[in-house]
């Protein structure tokens, strides 16, 4: 819809991921940099994300290292989500360790990403028994990615039920070593499998809403690359909350509240809104539908776990959009917001800000399939 911004995007986004690392960014947008940090534990913090292969801020500013993050994906050398995460990681200037753990033998990933000239060291657990709960153990935050994608050829439920025996397979262990990690799922179809997962937590006998999380960011990561070319400013200091749901067809970019502003006219916030909803297949049919790319998705989850991480060290304005348990629709179990995180994950629903009428309109379009996400993914068997 909009090749310029696509092509922008793909050929500035090496030195964006720079930026974004060693700059501030400044205080007219939702980050505050100027914030207190509590004095560090003797403890690291640990993420771990996992996975199978089938803006709020930056990806670190600060001057000394915190965190241990933990990596366990399925065949994650032909992953393309995974590996890219992998990637963004090493370079954070936050993260201490990337630990990755595969079905596989992933040893020669991990020794071509220690050829990367940063403190990150990266290092592998291959052995899917006891390693698997070394490397939770005490695990803060766990990503569990997936590349099940829903094509023309695939049929929605299958893909719902690959996805579900995946997350089936890996968040017992979670629950059993981690119980108190921060959840945050990149794989599709996201608005069933959170609802399966709570369910999960709760046939564990643990209610942790606050800390479960279906990563959206990667909308609001298009939606402030195509608001910003058509505006006229740098992508960088853009900023546009996205709720509803986690699908092309059930997300809602609300560019009428743009940061820093919005001067936007109704016409352009339809082609925007459209351009957001189709970047999903963009991308494959520019690729002549071969591997689909997704080094923007995995940049949009290595920024969500950077700031799941600010969030545990007590920074405060941490803001992020993300689906989870929330009754800000009461008829609607399950939806995204802006959400201010804290250590204990959700520190504060910000809730729907004022929408326009054709804003209005998505939201009533968007009920009924959120309604039958849920109960579907409530219902699926784990």
């Amino acid at each position: 819809m909009f090749p310029s911004a696509m092509i922008r995007t793909s050929r500035n986004l090496m030195s964006r991921i720079f930026k974004s690392y060693c700059l501030p960014i400044k205080k007219d947008t939702f980050q505050i940099t100027n914030t207190q940090i509590n004095p560090f534990s003797s403890k690291s913090m640990k993420v771990a994300i996992l996975g199978a292969a089938s803006k709020t801020g930056n990806l670190g500013s600060h001057p000394f290292h915190f965190s241990i993050v933990y990596l366990i994906i399925y065949r994650l050398c032909c992953h393309v989500i995974g590996s890219g995460l992998a990637l963004f990681l090493k370079q954070s200037p936050l993260i201490d360790e990337v630990a990755i753990f595969d079905s596989k033998c992933i040893y020669g990933l991990a020794l071509d990403l220690n050829y990367i000239d940063t403190s990150c060291k990266v290092s592998t657990c291959n052995c899917p028994g006891t390693s698997l709960e070394h490397t939770l153990d005490e695990a803060k935050v766990v990503m569990i990615v997936a590349d099940e994608t829903i094509k023309e050829k695939s049929n929605a439920y299958e893909v719902l039920k690959s996805n579900a025996d995946v997350l089936s397979d890996l968040l017992p262990n979670v629950i059993k070593f981690s119980p108190q990690a921060m959840i945050a799922v990149v794989m599709n179809p996201i608005n069933s499998l959170i609802p399966l997962a709570l369910e999960m937590y709760k046939k564990a006998g643990i209610y942790e809403h606050n800390r479960l999380f279906g990563v959206i960011n990667h909308y609001s990561l298009r939606a402030n690359t195509f608001a910003a070319e058509m505006i006229g400013i740098e992508p960088e200091y853009m900023m546009v909350p996205i709720i509803g749901g986690g699908c092309c067809k059930t997300c809602i970019p609300l560019f009428s509240q743009a940061k820093p502003s919005s001067k936007l006219s109704q016409t352009e916030i339809r082609r925007l809104t459209h351009a957001v909803r189709m970047s999903d297949e963009e991308p494959s049919k520019a690729n002549k539908d071969e591997e689909k790319p997704c080094l923007a998705t995995s940049f949009a989850a290595a920024r969500f776990c950077v700031s799941l991480c600010k969030a545990i060290r007590h920074e405060r304005n941490v803001v992020e959009s993300a689906y989870v348990r929330s009754c800000v629709i009461p008829e609607l179990t399950y939806f995204a917001t802006p959400l201010e995180l804290g250590p204990a994950g959700i520190q504060k629903y910000l809730g729907i800000p004022s929408l326009t009428n054709y804003e209005c309109e998505l939201l009533n379009s968007v009920r009924p399939s959120l309604k039958k996400d849920i109960k579907l993914g409530e219902v699926t068997r784990h």
